[in-house]
């Protein structure tokens, strides 16, 4: 039972739910810590101990974390979350060491994909007394990833187990923000605890990759600063320019670009929702003035990690004009007749009218391919593993999108009784729109850092739209779905 809204507050603490586990945790939680801790007994020949010191405390910590979000937000149904969470240690091992670590080799003929250039790249970059070798515009993640080794010894266990665990956080926060934003609840709510089982959160976490952790602190960032400016928690100004500033701190040294759609987003909610703060245009002014002398101390941070050099004027002309962007690399091998390629912009014009067209791209990778080869999968292939879990999360996105059409469609009407909601949408759709129209190049990988956010706007649409209104934007929506699956057909075979 949730909280009695009429209770004092020590009857209330006397009504908290002490923390206790389901029938199913009970199974899950013993099984995941025995034959974690034996698998990792066995196969773990650098670290062990450190290993399986953060092994108890993540699976632990991450339990009582899951607790408290319940107990906090009065729900219980949100029990599940600790159920999902165990699930989650125990997917993560599994793909650890089924997709990953069989191809984490630089002999290996996979090798050169991102994640596994920053594993070694880390190391490399403690040996060398923590001066970069080369500049590069990710510097910022091999520092992150090379403190955890530095700390705790390399191994690709011991980076997995952090991700999940700041995936988690960043998770727990988003629901919790979600939560406060619609604070009438429905029979439905528990239902936002599955953002913990994304099929491609689930397999990026596993590798040292910086997209997961780049969502958490946009969602840090930007819904902590628009939970302050709408006022539905009493959080301190202080507290929440901490927060804020320090993700932006951390955006700017990990994807500098990425502080751009943030400081957009506060500027945005600035804009359209009304306070309720006194003084509120001054606490509006200063949280954008933050993410604004964020933006202009990008080049300062990537200088002090030893990154490129930022620009950010520079890096605008690169996105419209394909010639000069990675993408037209001899190296970058393109299909016959790529769409990808078709809607690579050569001006600002085409920048934005190709926009719409990019950002369905993003939710339909890698459709139409969908061929996973079992071999492949058996065989240790990452690749094969991670078109398999980004291949359900593509279905899922195009077949909830109009839940999420529905969800802002409303927020938009309600804003003016009811501004909180309309924070999840701005933050989402601008960095969307960031992530299709910034990189040339449609990677589902991109895509992670509004992942999360998408299927939070899905659920605010499942959960507080009618039928009828989400009918209305389901029919156009599979329309056009319908319509590009003609074109790509004809452009591919016929023309």
């Amino acid at each position: 039972m949730g909280l009695d809204i009429m209770a004092s507050p020590k009857e209330a603490y006397l009504l908290r739910p002490g923390f206790s586990l389901t029938a199913a945790q009970s199974i899950l939680l013993p099984f995941s810590l025995g034959v974690g801790v034996l698998w990792l007994g066995l196969t773990v020949s650098v670290a062990l101990a450190n290993t399986l010191l953060i092994f108890l405390f993540v699976t632990g910590m991450g339990l009582w974390l899951c607790h408290r979000t319940r107990v906090v937000l009065g729900d219980p149904k949100l029990k599940i979350l600790g159920t999902f969470w165990l699930l989650k240690v125990i997917i993560t091992l599994f793909l650890l060491y089924v997709g990953w670590i069989p191809q984490l080799d630089p002999s290996s003929i996979s090798w050169g994909y991102d994640p596994q250039r920053f594993y070694i790249d880390a190391q490399d970059l403690i040996e060398n007394g923590w001066n970069p070798v080369a500049g590069s515009n990710y510097q910022g993640i091999i520092f992150f990833y090379g403190a955890i080794f530095y700390l705790f010894d390399q191994n690709p266990v011991i980076p997995a187990l952090i991700n999940i665990f700041v995936t988690l956080l960043g998770t727990l926060f988003l629901i919790r923000c979600v939560y406060s934003f619609v604070p009438e609840r429905t029979s439905k709510d528990w239902t936002l605890a599955w953002l913990l089982l994304v099929p491609e959160v689930l397999w990026y976490d596993v590798m040292t990759s910086r997209e997961t952790l780049m969502a958490v602190l946009i969602i840090i960032a930007a819904l902590g600063a628009g939970r302050y400016l709408v006022g539905v928690r009493q959080n301190s100004l202080t507290s929440t320019v901490l927060l804020t500033g320090t993700s932006l701190f951390a955006i700017l040294a990990v994807r500098t670009s990425m502080v751009i759609p943030v400081a957009v987003s506060i500027g945005v909610m600035a804009v359209l929702l009304r306070t309720n703060h006194k003084m509120g245009l001054l606490l509006k002014m200063l949280l954008f003035g933050l993410a604004i002398a964020a933006m202009s101390a990008g080049p300062l941070i990537q200088n002090i990690v030893g990154g490129s050099d930022i620009d950010y004027l520079a890096a605008l002309g690169r996105l419209q004009s394909f010639e000069t962007n990675v993408a037209a690399d001899a190296g970058m091998q393109w299909s016959d007749n790529s769409i990808g390629l078709l809607l690579a912009p050569n001006n600002a014009w085409q920048s934005l009218l190709y926009l719409p067209a990019r950002m369905v791209l993003y939710l339909a990778a890698p459709f139409p391919s969908v061929a996973v080869s079992v071999t492949e999968l058996i065989n240790g292939s990452w690749s094969a593993w991670q078109r398999l879990m980004t291949i359900p999360t593509s279905a899922m996105m195009l077949l909830g999108l109009p839940y999420a059409l529905a969800g802002l469609a409303q927020a938009w009407r309600l804003r003016r009784h009811q501004p909180a909601p309309l924070v999840l949408h701005i933050t989402f759709w601008i960095t969307f729109m960031a992530v299709a129209g910034g990189n040339t190049i449609i990677h589902e990988r991109y895509r992670l850092m509004f992942t999360l956010l998408l299927f939070a706007c899905m659920w605010f649409g499942y959960t507080r739209s009618s039928r009828r209104e989400v009918r209305r934007w389901a029919f156009p929506w599979f329309g056009l779905l319908a319509a590009g699956a003609v074109f790509y057909m004809g452009y591919k075979f016929i023309w």
